[in-house]
C-alpha cells in the first residue's frame, strides 16, 4: 500500500481534506474540553492526515475522504490515550467513539470486497437499506459504550462518592450482564476486546500482540461486538 501515491499527490490529499482534522477534532472536543485544548486535538489530527495520506491506495476502493476519516479520529483518540489522564466515563465515551468507527469502517470495506467482487445487490443502497445500516451502527455505539464502561471501571479512577446508591447499583449489575456476555464469546475475541477496552490499545497494536493483521482485528472485533450487542439485547429482552 506504501508508494500507491507519490510525494506531490501525498502533500495535495493532505491540504485538501484539512477539514477533516477540525471536524474530529470538534466532534472530540465537546467531550474533553475541562482537560485538552482544541489545539491539541488539532495536532493529534494533523498527524492521523499524514499517515493517512502515506498508506492511502486509491485501488482499494474507498474514497480518500472516508479512508482519512477513520485515521483522524483515531489518531486523536490515541494520542489522548497516551498523553492524557481522562476520568472513566469521558474515556468510556471515547473508547464507544473509536470502536463504533472501527465497526462502521469494517462494514465499508466488506461492501467494498462484495462490490469489487459482483455480489448480487453489492451497492444496492436502497431506503431500506440505508435505515437498517443507521440502526445497526446506534447498536453499535451503545454496546461498545456499555463495554467500555464496564470494562474499564476498576481500572480508571475510584467512582464518584457522591455518587447515588441506585446509579452505583445499576453500573454494578451492568458490569456483571457484560461479563457474563464475555464469556460467551470466542478465546481470541475476548482477549482482542481485553486489549482494546482494558488495556486501551488500539486494534493495530491489539492485533499485534495476538499475532494477527490490523484488518484481521478488524473483523474479529466487528464480529465480537455483534455478538455482544445480540447478547445484550436478549438478556434485556429476558
Amino acid at each position: 500500500m506504501f508508494g500507491a501515491v507519490n510525494a506531490a499527490q501525498r502533500a495535495a490529499l493532505v491540504e485538501s481534506h484539512r477539514h477533516l482534522v477540525r471536524k474530529a477534532a470538534a466532534l472530540i472536543y465537546p467531550r474533553v474540553r475541562e482537560h485538552v485544548d482544541m489545539e491539541e486535538l488539532i495536532g493529534l489530527g494533523d498527524l492521523g492526515l499524514v499517515e493517512a495520506a502515506s498508506r492511502y491506495d486509491p485501488d482499494a476502493g474507498a474514497s480518500f475522504s472516508t479512508f482519512a476519516w477513520y485515521r483522524v479520529q483515531g489518531s486523536v483518540i490515541d494520542g489522548l490515550r497516551r498523553a492524557s489522564n481522562l476520568p472513566r466515563r469521558v474515556w468510556a465515551q471515547l473508547c464507544a467513539l473509536r470502536a463504533a468507527a472501527e465497526v462502521l469502517e469494517a462494514r465499508g470495506r466488506q461492501e467494498a470486497a462484495a462490490r469489487a467482487a459482483g455480489a448480487p445487490g453489492a451497492g444496492a443502497g436502497d431506503t431500506e437499506a440505508r435505515l437498517r445500516e443507521v440502526r445497526d451502527a446506534i447498536a453499535a455505539v451503545q454496546t461498545v459504550y456499555t463495554v467500555s464502561l464496564a470494562t474499564m471501571e476498576e481500572h480508571q479512577e475510584p467512582a464518584d462518592p457522591g455518587e447515588p446508591a441506585d446509579a452505583r447499583l445499576d453500573r454494578a449489575a451492568m458490569r456483571r450482564q457484560v461479563e457474563a456476555a464475555m464469556t460467551t464469546l470466542p478465546e481470541r475475541e475476548r482477549a482482542l476486546l481485553h486489549k482494546h477496552y482494558v488495556e486501551g490499545k488500539n486494534l493495530m497494536e491489539a492485533g499485534a500482540e495476538l499475532g494477527i493483521s490490523k484488518s484481521w482485528a478488524s473483523r474479529l472485533h466487528a464480529q465480537a461486538v455483534e455478538r455482544l450487542r445480540a447478547r445484550l439485547a436478549s438478556d434485556g429482552d429476558g
